[in-house]
């Protein structure tokens, strides 16, 4: 009886994975990978070419078991007679046969059927193999952590390569120890096929041929640990190399059978061989990553990834549960093993098939340079919900892994009432945390990323937006009344067949020119991925998207902002420290203007403030001028600050936009300034310190020679005890109607005696240092006299 409802519990766990593989197979558009997938699946099946796989770098297998239910649509265009078929083109072929097919659901669900039902495959499988080595509970524990996988969930029901193959590495692995445990040949042929059908699946099965090879080898061992002796015999050595043969043989000729026994041509070899479009997918594959990818990770942008790309994706898409269950059953293997060290061996061998693959397979995942999603770790997944399963539910069932050793490493015993509470609320945990994102399973991120709201802020692409929010768009659009959005995304699907009409944005190549840092007026969908950087023309093409607040989310992935009407910016002050930030010709670029007037200056010394609307473009550590708003943050490549962008509100500047200043107006008789007043920084400050004086002008004329901005703190004799003279601005760049805000520099020397000493200012030319002259209460002057201020030593 308990037997029985163990194994209904798993049927009803399996129906679980399929119910949840069911929402997003309704719920999600078709996305940027399952595109091409379906298509070149279609494409196989109806003309029996395989042209087009060397462009996708993915072997047939995967493509043509998704596309099968598709053989009994009439209304799909013969490939062939697409214009682009004759010259390979994967991107004409998609377009026609996917991308513009009126009924896209209907191709969604008949593609996405077959995968889902192999992720079922493959649950089925984790629950075998786990009870292999731990009993019905163990497996039920592996199981209930796949079917509650929101990564697993949600790529089994993605029309892609992913979890074909790793359903096919996994059983040809569980293959090998059915060999190793029944030694019949059956077995070893089985291991040959399913080999074989893995390389058809995806180029990353590669791995499993030396690892098989190995394992095959450790089985043909005799291990004594009280006299260890790896010598084989003359008659181990003829076993291993036929079980070689055979299975090697077995999958090679499984692969030239996937391939229609073709014999065709490959660059760098001077014959024909066959399964040549094999070779040609592995040369792709090779161009790729020589080439990379682009990615995004916390912040940064690269085209070759980091070799912390995958354990940071590990870290933070794995639901934080299975994290700590595998925390937990790597120590208490651990634990084990401290207390037989001399069985660690034994251990290693009796789980070869496996510990090897996943560790190998994690140790060269650091070396990719195309890092672009979660789902290229799923290969290693099965094996940790087996080991987790077989760890933590009772003493594991080794007797047939260990007959070749006198020693075996002890194995924990039934967990305690109390371990088994934790575990249960462990796996509700991971349950309830996967249901609740349903079905937008994509975007699952654990707590420590912060959940799946933030998870655009660490990874995108296939880690949360691949282009499955066309129907909620459609949805968002109708609930809001909404007739048309500028659409921004990296996937080339035409949001027309979902009923969206939308103009398309950056990087599409159907896109509308488009001002980043002044998009017009509407709605707006921005792609997580795109706005990040990855696929855009610049990593800051959607910055000013980044600084502005969506007004909503839709499934975490796709966000829409209403971007209202605003003046065009007739001016744009870049800060040049020392050179300017942006060039003339970007600025005007991003504003949508070809009539910008582009101010240069040290924005260290110097704040301009034209006569209507515009904006100042300033280094992050420099402090914004008043009146203006942070319009856009950009940022490097790096993930450090680059600039940012403010932008001014288009009214008059008022003396009461810089706090603390006070009103002084003085006219020239001969400078092209108007003094209109000041802030001190401090009225009593102490020697060795730095005094600030900003001053206020406003331009009356266009100057026509070059002038300085005098600052002097003078005794009564006007002897000058500290000087910050400056401009910031080239003068032949000022207009009437600017207003100027220097910062005067004056630094106190430590020796300077206490005392009362005036601040001076005014204007001079620089070719005969002739200084302006001034009306005055007092007459004509050639400086304006500001405050007193009192420089007090501190105490001895």
């Amino acid at each position: 009886m308990k037997r029985f409802l163990v194994q209904a519990a798993a049927l009803v766990l399996l129906l679980a994975y399929f119910a949840q593989g069911m929402v997003q197979i309704r719920s999600a558009s078709i996305t940027f990978d399952e595109g091409p997938h379906l298509a070149i699946g279609y494409a196989t099946l109806q003309t029996g070419d395989f042209r087009l796989q060397p462009v996708h770098i993915h072997p047939p297998l995967a493509n043509v078991l998704a596309a099968l239910p598709l053989a009994l649509q009439q209304d799909l265009p013969d490939p062939r007679d697409v214009s682009g078929w004759e010259i390979s083109s994967l991107s004409a072929i998609t377009d026609a046969v996917v991308w513009r097919y009126p009924y896209p659901a209907r191709l969604a669900t008949a593609g996405r059927l077959p995968i889902l039902w192999l992720g079922v495959l493959l649950g089925a499988l984790v629950f075998r193999w786990a009870r292999m080595h731990g009993k019905l509970h163990a497996g039920l524990l592996a199981l209930s952590l796949y079917a509650f996988d929101p990564n697993m969930v949600t790529h089994g029901a993605w029309i892609t390569t992913d979890i074909a193959a790793v359903l096919l590495m996994t059983a040809a692995l569980y293959a090998v120890e059915c060999y190793k445990r029944t030694g019949t040949p059956r077995m070893l042929v089985v291991t040959g096929v399913l080999l074989g059908l893995a390389q058809l699946a995806k180029v990353s099965a590669l791995m499993l041929i030396p690892v098989v090879g190995f394992l095959l080898f450790l089985n043909i061992l005799q291990f004594d640990l009280q006299a260890p002796s790896f010598k084989l015999s003359r008659r181990q050595v003829r076993s291993l190399i036929l079980q070689w043969i055979t299975v090697f043989s077995i999958s090679a000729f499984v692969v030239w059978a996937g391939y229609q026994f073709e014999v065709i041509p490959v660059e760098g070899i001077p014959f024909p061989v066959p399964a040549g479009t094999h070779l040609r997918i592995y040369q792709s594959l090779q161009e790729h990553y020589e080439l990379g990818h682009p990615t995004f990770l916390l912040g940064r942008n690269s085209t070759h990834g980091w070799w912390w790309y995958f354990p940071v994706a590990f870290a933070l898409k794995t639901p934080l549960p299975l994290l700590i269950l595998l925390v937990w059953a790597s120590l208490t293997r651990i634990r084990a093993i401290l207390r037989r060290p001399s069985a660690a061996l034994s251990a290693i061998l009796a789980h070869a098939e496996l510990v090897l693959f996943p560790v190998l397979y994690t140790l060269t995942s650091l070396l990719s340079t195309v890092d672009i999603g979660y789902r290229h770790l799923l290969p290693i997944l099965p094996f940790i919900y087996i080991g987790i399963g077989v760890t933590l539910t009772r003493k594991a069932n080794l007797d047939l892994a260990t007959l070749k050793s006198r020693t075996s490493l002890p194995t924990p015993h039934a967990p305690t009432l109390t371990q088994k509470a934790v575990l249960t609320g462990l796996v509700l945990w991971q349950a309830v945390g996967t249901l609740a994102i349903a079905p937008h399973y994509l975007t699952f991120f654990n707590e420590v990323a912060g959940g799946p709201t933030q998870g655009y802020r660490v990874l995108v692409d296939s880690n949360l937006d691949w282009g499955q929010n066309l129907w909620d768009l459609k949805a968002w659009m109708e609930a809001h009344g909404e007739s048309h959005v500028y659409y921004a995304h990296y996937s080339p699907a035409r949001p027309e067949t979902y009923g969206i009409n939308a103009t398309f944005l950056p990087p599409d190549p159907r896109a509308e020119a488009l001002a980043p840092w002044a998009p017009k007026a509407g709605l707006y969908a921005i792609g997580a991925t795109v706005l990040q950087g990855p696929y855009a023309p610049d990593i800051n093409t959607y910055a000013w998207f980044r600084t502005h607040e969506p007004v909503a989310r839709l499934g975490n992935a796709l966000f829409l902002y209403k971007v209202v009407e605003q003046p065009d910016a007739a001016w744009a002050a870049v800060c040049a420290d020392p050179a300017p930030l942006v060039s003339a010709e970007r600025a005007a670029a991003y504003l949508g203007t070809e009539t910008l007037r582009v101010i240069t200056l040290n924005c260290r010394q110097s704040q301009i403030y034209p006569q209507g609307t515009g904006v100042v473009i300033l280094p992050p550590d420099v402090s914004p001028p008043p009146a203006t708003a942070l319009d856009v943050r950009t940022r490097t490549a790096e993930g450090t600050a680059l600039y940012d962008v403010y932008r001014s509100q288009g009214r008059a500047w008022d003396i009461t936009d810089l706090p603390g200043s006070e009103p002084l107006e003085a006219h020239p008789q001969d400078g092209p300034l108007r003094f209109v007043g000041y802030q001190i920084s401090q009225t009593a400050p102490q020697p060795g310190n730095t005094l600030h004086l900003k001053t206020i002008w406003e331009v009356t004329a266009v100057p026509t020679r070059a002038f300085s901005l005098m600052a002097h703190l003078v005794k009564e004799n006007s002897v000058p005890i500290a000087v910050g003279d400056g401009l910031g601005i080239p003068f032949d760049q000022l207009q009437p109607g600017d207003v100027i805000v220097q910062d005067h520099a004056l630094a106190l020397l430590p020796e300077t005696p206490s005392g009362r000493y005036r601040l001076q200012t005014g204007g001079y030319w620089l070719d005969s240092m002739e200084r302006w002259l001034w009306d005055t209460a007092s007459g004509p002057s050639d400086r304006i006299l500001l405050p007193e201020i009192e420089v007090i030593a501190p105490a001895p």
